[in-house]
């Protein structure tokens, strides 16, 4: 069994004395995306980061959402024992922090605003076939969508369906197609946490209705279809932001994303 710990909260922005935003990551285990927003919000206000278990190295992984959720709220109260909290999470995140709420809120704790930014509901989709996978792992990694990573599409033009991710990210390393730090030993590292969260992704479902305030940020270019959260969510307020999965979180995306953000949580806690 995992244990919680609050070595998992990584102060994204530590300074300021208004209430904290708490952001949970996506499927690659790291907080880190959400730095250039904290940032660009009210600078009294703290935001901190989940990073996932097995991001390390180390650790073992969750494999569930529900252990997820049940770890990083544990985590979340020993490091500050009593709400109200807010949560935000992005894609694979943005369920985990559903889930959190969901917990917090049984529990008697007050959670003032949940911020689901573009993520599809899980079981929506199938878990693809192993190849697929690391080939969609390769795009997550470098923050691209499908058919938008040229260099690695043509370092894998050769291989087949049959290919292993070892394979794979050989031959990515070879060809140049991800930065030269990043060996095919290290990939395949990160890859295995990332297909057990997409796995635990794909088998989740939900159950219930939060029926705390929250915001659905979508990005314009995703799949509206795959990010109705009305039926689960009873007081939902929904916004759009320029891009698709990945590029939202540049340029005008992040700026439209952290203006939403940043009013929502004024108006969620006003000072």
């Amino acid at each position: 069994m995992i244990e919680p710990s609050v070595d998992s909260l990584v102060p994204l922005r530590a300074g300021g004395d208004l209430l904290p935003l708490h952001c949970v990551h996506p499927v690659s285990g790291s907080p880190y995306c959400y730095s250039p927003m904290a940032h660009q919000l009210d600078p009294r206000r703290p935001v901190f980061g989940f990073e996932a278990p097995g991001f390390d190295g180390v650790s073992e992984p969750a494999t569930s959402i529900t252990e997820l959720a049940e770890l990083h709220t544990a985590s979340l109260r020993a490091a500050r024992p009593h709400g109200p909290y807010q949560l935000l999470g992005w894609s694979l995140g943005g369920v985990v922090a559903y889930e959190m709420a969901r917990l917090l809120a049984a529990a008697g704790e007050e959670v003032p605003l949940l911020v689901i930014v573009d993520a599809a509901l899980p079981g929506t989709q199938a878990v693809p076939p192993e190849y697929q996978l690391a080939r969609y792992f390769l795009y997550d990694f470098l923050g691209v969508t499908r058919d938008r990573a040229p260099a690695v599409d043509k370092a894998l033009a050769g291989l087949g369906p049959e290919a292993e991710p070892g394979e794979i990210f050989a031959a990515v390393e070879r060809d140049g197609a991800v930065p030269e730090e990043f060996d095919a030993e290290f990939l395949l590292e990160r890859y295995a946490l990332f297909r057990t969260h997409v796995r635990a992704m794909r088998e989740h479902r939900l159950d219930s209705v939060h029926q705390g305030p929250a915001i659905l940020i979508k990005a314009t270019e995703s799949t509206e279809r795959l990010l109705d959260w009305r039926p689960y969510v009873s007081r939902l307020t929904e916004h759009n932001a320029p891009g698709d999965h990945h590029s939202v979180w540049h340029g005008p995306g992040l700026s439209a994303i952290s203006a939403i953000v940043d009013h929502a949580l004024r108006e969620a806690t006003p000072a």
